[in-house]
């Protein structure tokens, strides 16, 4: 096998073995099963099979359909031939940006105890998606909006965790919500 394949092939491998050395451990969890309800060992069992699943593709694609770094780059560059940007143009830096969205994600890890989860994570959302230079803020709000519902009924109903709902009058928004979902 050619080095640049191997490349290619090497990380996915190496994650594979420890998605399978982490199954592993999954298998050992002891609990008390209770009818009719998943036991801790579920979701990191499924997590981990599917990230096994991910690697074994990666592995094929790569041993089998790679082809090497010379077909990308003329992609790459008749790729910006057909938008008239010539290769030899200076790249954008976004390090700015790279910052306040890190930034923003502390934030969240902060403020979610305090806001309450559905709170927070609207505010996060939209502020990551304007930060990240989208305007359209009808967009931003119902993305955001659904995306914050989508993430709390499958937390709460699909894998049965308590999420924060915040202190004070976040706490009151919060159960408002949740009891519109029909949750509580």
């Amino acid at each position: 096998m050619e080095t640049a394949r191997l490349k290619k092939i090497v990380p996915y491998v190496v994650i594979f073995l420890a998605a399978v050395y982490f199954y592993h451990l999954a298998s050992k969890v002891e609990y008390v099963a209770k009818s009719g309800s998943l036991g801790p060992d579920f979701w990191p069992k499924v997590i981990l099979a599917l990230t096994m699943v991910a690697c074994l593709y990666e592995v094929v694609k790569n041993s089998f359909f790679f082809r090497g770094d010379r077909s990308a780059q003329k992609i790459e560059e008749a790729e910006s031939v057909e938008d008239g940007v010539s290769a030899e143009a200076p790249q954008k830096s976004y390090t700015a940006l790279l910052l306040i969205g890190t930034s923003l994600t502390m934030a969240y890890a902060y403020f979610v105890e305090v806001l309450g989860f559905l709170l927070s994570t609207f505010l996060y959302l939209s502020l990551f998606m304007f930060v990240g230079r989208y305007r359209k803020i009808w967009v931003i709000v119902t993305s955001s909006a659904a995306g914050t519902l989508i993430l709390a009924f499958v937390f709460i109903r699909l894998v049965y965790i308590s999420l924060p709902y915040g202190h004070g009058p976040f706490s009151a928004i919060s159960f408002f919500i949740l009891k519109l979902m029909g949750i509580k």
